[in-house]
């Protein structure tokens, strides 16, 4: 199956006029300007008058190219150095590993265009004496995908590629429908945003945030000010994010098990195959491998490495990138709609859809005698890993340092045989608490070679408490494929810098001066459930 040359239009109207001529005028005319393969700080203008700054990496041969677009408000200068050197100098690229850049380089037949986001480095003053808010991404992103195709040396054709908020610009570029974009590979960036990236289950995933603000997103004092998940702020956001329904070229979503929202990205997968254009539900794909957040692509994992799956994010974006910006019969239509690492077995699996497995839970009964700890949240548990952002430790980190610490359980889960686990686990339990307010945090993990591997981690607040009231906590984990026999939760009260801190007052947010210790007891009825696929059992 060759791909089609053209996409439908879009519904919105198209600025029109001389402002539509200024936006497709090339801005090299054949004939006129000799071919150069780098050009660095050139103008693409949007359709407000202002203009993004974009270095374009083009083939040796003078020609007509597909392109691949990059949008970044990490520096085009950083994010383009593998793509000028071709030899993996520079910073991390597309928020994914350098490997996955080279990976992806083909200077014989594409075009590279990355262009700083609007008010980043030096498409910074396209931001000045502009409302925030009043310029969507999309449109930028809509401007940026024409200019590129009306280029005498583009084909037309263009694609967009790069992970995180370079995932998120994609999804924002696609609703809006440029007529010349073809496909998008958004990495580790789920499509909608909301409450639930930034709070879990009412605790402020504050490390995240803080993160982010250095980055420069400036969300911090927005994100803290609308605590409650019934704020008009995160109904806004959904309902002008979540529209699947928008997305109309195919799209390959990348994200790995230690990825910050795994969960996410699996749902906005099954949302566009559902509910997507045609072209976007008959050919979208998913890839989740054994990766965080910023080693796409990499062997070295945290405290482990799955040398087998090194690469295999890059391999398959340019297989799917071939295909449908240069046609290239590649058997990729022949591939399965999902495909996952299977930890335990290193090794891929595949599916035609990730919900629509067939699951059996098994339901593993804990130690049932009461337990008690004191957790004092001056002195937290530290966040060892997982699913975070830098500066904080990520990926499957051995969680052994947890079992000198009194301020939690350590709880053995000796399966006897091997489960292959699919899909989110879940530990319930009941408990007391002595304050009026508490957090539970829950780390499960994967016992391998007698060491704690952290798989993945839940957290849930719980207030107001009454004296003496038996509460039921039901912690639902992130999604996770892996074969084993031996696991361990470890459940404690904090898991600091990842979560904020609980005062255990009552507040709904931390204060050194008020905050007080608790003394959290699990009565009994602990039980782990672990959703297994519903297939002959792994010998």
């Amino acid at each position: 199956m060759t791909p089609p040359a053209s996409l439908p239009q879009p519904s919105r109207q198209l600025p029109s006029g001389a402002a539509l001529l200024f936006l497709l005028l090339p801005l090299f005319a054949p004939g006129q300007t000799p071919w150069a393969t780098e050009r660095l700080d050139v103008s693409i203008p949007t359709r407000d008058g202002k203009s993004l700054q974009a270095d374009l990496y083009l083939p040796a041969k003078a020609g007509r190219y597909p392109a691949v677009l990059i949008q970044t408000p990490y520096n085009k200068k950083s994010m383009g150095a593998p793509f000028a050197t071709g030899n993996g100098e520079g910073p991390e690229a597309g928020r994914g590993a350098i490997s996955d850049a080279l990976a992806i380089l083909d200077r014989d037949h594409y075009v590279y265009a990355i262009v700083d986001n609007r008010g980043f480095y030096k498409s910074k003053p396209a931001a000045e004496g502009v409302k925030r808010g009043t310029v969507k991404q999309g449109w930028d992103g809509f401007d940026c995908v024409e200019w590129v195709a009306a280029q005498s040396w583009c084909d037309g054709k263009v694609g967009t590629w790069g992970g995180s908020a370079l995932g998120r610009i994609q999804f924002e570029t696609a609703k809006e429908r440029p007529p010349h974009l073809v496909c998008c590979v958004p990495l580790i960036a789920p499509l909608d945003q909301g409450y639930g990236q930034y709070f879990e289950e009412g605790i402020l995933l504050e490390g995240r945030l803080q993160t982010l603000d250095k980055l420069g997103f400036d969300l911090g004092a927005l994100v803290r000010g609308h605590r409650s998940p019934e704020s008009p702020l995160w109904k806004i956001w959904n309902r002008a994010t979540d529209r699947p329904d928008l997305i109309e070229v195919p799209c390959l979503l990348i994200t790995g098990w230690w990825d910050e929202l795994p969960g996410e990205i699996l749902r906005s997968f099954e949302s566009i195959v559902a509910r997507g254009g045609e072209r976007a539900r008959g050919h979208s794909r998913l890839l989740i491998g054994p990766w965080d957040h910023i080693s796409i692509g990499l062997a070295k994992q945290g405290d482990l490495a799955f040398e087998a799956a090194q690469r295999a994010s890059a391999t398959v974006a340019k297989a799917f990138l071939d295909y449908w910006l240069r046609g290239v019969q590649n058997g990729w239509e022949q591939t399965s709609r999902v495909r996952y690492w299977q930890l335990g077995e290193e090794k891929w699996l595949e599916a035609p859809s990730w919900d629509g497995l067939k699951r059996i839970p098994v339901n593993l009964p804990l130690d049932p005698s009461p337990k008690s700890y004191v957790c004092d949240p001056r002195h937290p548990a530290p966040t060892l890993g997982g699913a975070n952002l830098p500066p904080l430790p990520h990926g499957p980190t051995v969680q052994s340092a947890l079992d000198s610490r009194t301020d939690g359980l350590s709880i053995p889960v000796e399966v006897g045989h091997a489960l292959r686990v699919n899909g989110n686990p879940t530990l319930r339990f009941r408990f007391t608490a002595d304050r009026p307010s508490c957090d539970l945090i829950a780390r499960l993990c994967w016992v391998r070679g007698g060491k704690p591997y952290l798989l993945s981690e839940s957290g849930k607040r719980f207030a107001p408490i009454r004296p003496g009231e038996i509460l039921q906590a039901v912690l639902a984990f992130p999604p996770i494929a892996v074969t084993g026999e031996r696991f361990k939760v470890y459940l404690s009260s904090a898991s600091s810098p990842r979560y904020e801190r609980n005062p255990n007052t009552g507040a709904d947010h931390w204060d050194e001066a008020a905050a007080g210790a608790v003394t959290v007891t699990v009565i009994g009825g602990m039980e782990l459930s672990l959703p297994t696929l519903a297939e002959t059992p792994v010998k």
